[in-house]
């Protein structure tokens, strides 16, 4: 009588290997470019609730925020309870994650007569999110009008 062995053969094992590494080839340049567009989808969102923020800011100060017309950033690594996250939460009420790969640039002009808000995002180098670009200008004037550039 001839007995049957249970398991599988050195060939079959070789092919499953072979398939799991094609899959997992192809699955890490998928996984990138999702995580590229939800970063960009993040820095849009961001973007947008804080010019709204400084529209009503705006509105009820006559002057964009910071009130004292010194720039400043918010970086990357910067910890969630740090000076500049905390002011913009308690003046803009808007609260910018920390711990992100995106840094925020706040640069108002409270000139009369001349008043604008400058917002700068910036990404990583070799992480474009916006149109192939690593920086997106968003400026706002007191009229409310918005531009956006890439850079």
């Amino acid at each position: 009588m001839i007995r049957r062995q249970s398991g599988f053969t050195l060939v079959e094992i070789i092919v499953v290997i072979a398939i799991l590494g094609i899959l997992a080839a192809t699955s890490v340049p998928v996984y990138r470019i999702w995580q590229m567009r939800t970063r960009g989808t993040e820095a849009k969102i961001m973007a947008r609730q804080i010019l709204d923020a400084q529209i009503v800011y705006y509105m009820e100060h006559n002057k964009f925020y910071p009130d004292d017309n010194v720039s400043f950033v918010i970086f990357n690594d910067e910890p969630s309870d740090s000076e500049n996250l905390l002011k913009v939460a308690g003046n803009l009420n808007v609260m910018i994650p920390a711990g992100h790969t995106l840094e925020y640039s706040f640069m108002p002009d409270n000139e009369p007569g001349n008043e604008s808000f400058s917002l700068h995002i910036t990404t990583p180098a070799g992480f474009e999110i916006f149109k192939g670009a690593s920086l997106a200008i968003y400026t706002i004037n007191k009229k409310g009008e918005i531009t956006e550039l890439y850079d």
